[in-house]
């Protein structure tokens, strides 16, 4: 077998870290996975104990410091334990730990890239510097195409390819487990439901305008947590909507919603849109990274980003249960695109080609 450290700074479980799980739990012979959250000294580590859950392998990593060498010597002394032989990171720490941990150990790494936020300059020039790490890696996969063009365009030392989110599908949602989901979570009528990180780059707040300007609003459910709770939920003041904190496991959340709404800015491939897609929820999305592609052909709805008026029409259009029936269908059909075990085989032969490169020099050299 060949061990394969995920390593993924753990600051929540929400969808970037669920694919990171999802791959795991698919990854096959000859690999074999460990996920190594990096987690801040004295807080919990929520990655690691759903890796647990799944019956996956696990470590754990303080770091106080954005560029903590201590810490990726730390990696480097576990990977060594472990008889690691491939270090993928899927975030700009977790890359930088890598890079620096590979150094030591001499080991290759490679890089999943789940999508930019750019929600300030210091961010833009931290996720540059990502995109930059890249050429020290033996590959990197991009989960959109967009994402992939703008990766190549930085990253020229070592192969991009787009590798797309994938998920296992689910059991159905019934009419008796969304009558019990509705009745658990007090739902009565028209519900759309938002799940994932409140950040600006997810474009909640364009969600809030396009509430105003609906005359009759539905409900709203936002599942998550994040650094713009506070101002959202001043914004949301006089607007039934409802702040349920982070959610650990979000199915009840897609059974009790009639409609699913992604209003982000900036996405690559959101998690929650493949698993709207698979539980059959209808999902009104920003056309944004791969989500045109993901929702042609009727599998969804598309709206410009940022656009809270097509946003507001596009909600109203679906208030009627005829409206979203023929969408819920087809999104199911859609979500056999993205499957788990496709994700984990493309995975797999990067992998492979990484792995099959000659020794790279020590970090003496």
């Amino acid at each position: 077998m060949i061990p394969v450290l995920h390593l993924r700074q753990a600051t929540g479980l929400y969808g970037a870290d669920r694919a990171v799980l999802e791959l795991a739990a698919a990854q096959g012979e000859p690999f074999a996975p460990l996920v190594g959250s990096i987690v801040r000294p004295g807080l919990r580590d929520a990655l690691g104990e759903e890796a647990r859950r799944r019956g996956l392998r696990t470590l754990r990593f303080d770091s106080a410091a954005r560029f903590d060498l201590a810490c990726a010597r730390a990696i480097a002394r576990a990977a060594a334990a472990e008889g690691v032989q491939l270090l993928h990171a899927h975030d700009f720490k977790a890359l930088f730990l890598a890079v620096s941990a590979g150094l030591l150990a001499r080991l290759p790494v490679v890089a999943t890239y789940h999508g930019d936020t750019a929600s300030s300059w210091q961010v833009h020039l931290y996720e540059a510097a990502g995109r930059a790490l890249g050429n020290l890696t033996r590959g990197a996969a991009a989960v959109s195409r967009s994402l992939m063009r703008k990766l190549q365009r930085s990253i020229v030392a070592a192969p991009v390819e787009f590798i797309p989110n994938g998920v296992v599908a689910g059991a159905p949602i019934s009419a008796a487990e969304r009558e019990q989901a509705r009745a658990q979570l007090g739902v009565e009528g028209y519900c759309v439901a938002v799940l994932g990180r409140l950040s600006p780059e997810k474009g909640q707040a364009v969600l809030l305008d396009a509430l105003r300007r609906m005359e009759r609003p539905p409900l709203v459910l936002f599942a998550g947590d994040g650094p713009l709770r506070a101002e959202l939920e001043r914004k949301a003041r006089g607007l039934p909507v409802r702040f349920l904190g982070f959610v650990e496991d979000p199915r009840a959340i897609y059974a009790a919603a009639d409609v699913i709404a992604l209003p982000s800015l900036r996405e690559a491939l959101p998690l929650v849109a493949l698993e709207s897609l698979a539980l059959g929820a209808c999902l009104v999305a920003s056309a944004v990274g791969e989500l045109p592609e993901v929702l042609s052909q009727g599998a969804g709805l598309l709206v410009p980003p940022g656009d809270a008026a097509a946003l507001g029409a596009a909600l109203g259009q679906l208030r009627a249960a005829e409206a979203r029936a023929g969408i819920a269908e087809r999104a199911v059909q859609r979500s056999r695109s993205y499957d788990v075990a496709a994700m984990a085989g493309a995975y797999a032969s990067l992998y492979a080609r990484a792995l099959s490169l000659e020794p790279i020099p020590s970090s003496s050299r």
